[in-house]
């Protein structure tokens, strides 16, 4: 039996212990912190995996579009984008955009391209010009005249290149081909285009009236997009509408509702879309050339109306080739 002093000890013993932060560290428990932990590691251990599955299908789809092209042409070159210049700058480069309206792409007959755009990206002024080329223009190919949207059909994407190549006398670094067909699924994957009709008229069924704002996905995208015949402008008429809605597809592909979204704009660009841009390169061009598709500037290459041996063809001048030219060279910086 502990006497009366003893007992007195051990109390203060125990309230000392009490009072003692270091005594307590050990014993004191967080299960809220610890669970606010367990929360966020779980869900960086998420984020990580959607990234990682991202990432490779992206690449699985950039895999399945790439499709090489050469071109012979003296203005030929070859473009590092993911590389600085002596101007501690990435350098600009170019992009012919094919569209392709009929029958699938991979067939033995390829069919013309019907649109023909050529896009200059240029990160130091942050501008991206999309100018139009009319299909019908009068043009030299492997040695004689012809359409200029004949050059696909004879000889595929590099043809075409080589073709604006001398035509522009400007490299052309990359081509993109898409099938219309393809292009209205991928507008439909972003949840359809918001665009301003700059023409009344009626196109498959559809009425559109100038000035009026149109959702535009679906049938009704490629009406908008196909009409000319009722175009004071012609073909010219229906460029314009095509260049609007690229520009407000790249714009609205940049949210991050968009993104979300991203398995099925994949999927609409299998089997409707070819490149001979690699993925390290459509990489290269995401991180580093963003800026430069705050700011669209939109041209044409217009000529005037001729018949040639019964056919009608776009006669450009030679003034405004060369004006043309000299514009996109500048954006180029070439020399």
């Amino acid at each position: 039996m502990p006497t009366r002093s003893e007992r007195h000890q051990q109390a203060s013993r125990r309230e000392s212990n009490d009072r003692d932060p270091r005594k307590k560290k050990y014993k004191k428990k967080h299960p809220v912190r610890n669970t606010i932990l367990f929360i966020l590691g779980a869900a960086v251990l998420l984020v990580g995996a959607l990234m990682a599955k991202v990432y490779m299908d992206v690449r699985g789809t950039a895999d399945d579009l790439y499709e090489g092209a050469q071109s012979n042409s003296q203005y030929a070159r070859k473009v590092d984008i993911g590389k600085k210049t002596k101007d501690n700058t990435y350098p600009p480069f170019s992009v012919l955009l094919l569209g392709v309206d009929t029958g699938d792409l991979g067939r033995v007959d390829q069919g013309r391209s019907d649109t023909m755009m050529v896009l200059t990206v240029n990160p130091e002024t942050e501008k991206t010009t999309i100018t139009s080329l009319q299909r019908d223009t009068y043009i030299m190919i492997n040695g004689n005249y012809d359409k200029l949207n004949a050059a696909y059909a004879y000889g595929g994407a590099s043809l075409a290149m080589e073709t604006v190549e001398n035509y522009l006398e400007i490299p052309i670094d990359y081509y993109i081909s898409v099938n219309m067909m393809g292009f209205q699924e991928l507008v439909g994957a972003i949840g359809g285009v918001d665009v301003q009709s700059d023409l009344t008229f009626s196109q498959q069924g559809y009425d559109f009236v100038k000035g009026e704002n149109y959702h535009l996905e679906g049938e009704r995208l490629l009406a908008y997009t196909r009409n000319r015949y009722d175009d004071p402008d012609g073909d010219y008429g229906r460029q314009n509408r095509q260049r609007q809605i690229i520009s407000a597809a790249i714009n609205k592909m940049k949210s991050v509702d968009t993104l979300s979204n991203y398995q099925s704009i994949l999927s609409s660009l299998e089997g409707n879309v070819q490149t001979n841009l690699k993925f390290d390169q459509m990489q290269n061009i995401l991180l580093n050339y963003r800026a430069a598709a705050t700011q669209l500037d939109e041209k044409s290459l217009r000529g005037s109306g001729e018949m040639i041996g019964g056919v009608s063809y776009q006669i450009v001048s030679e003034e405004d080739r060369q004006a043309m030219s000299q514009m996109l060279k500048r954006e180029l910086e070439i020399e």
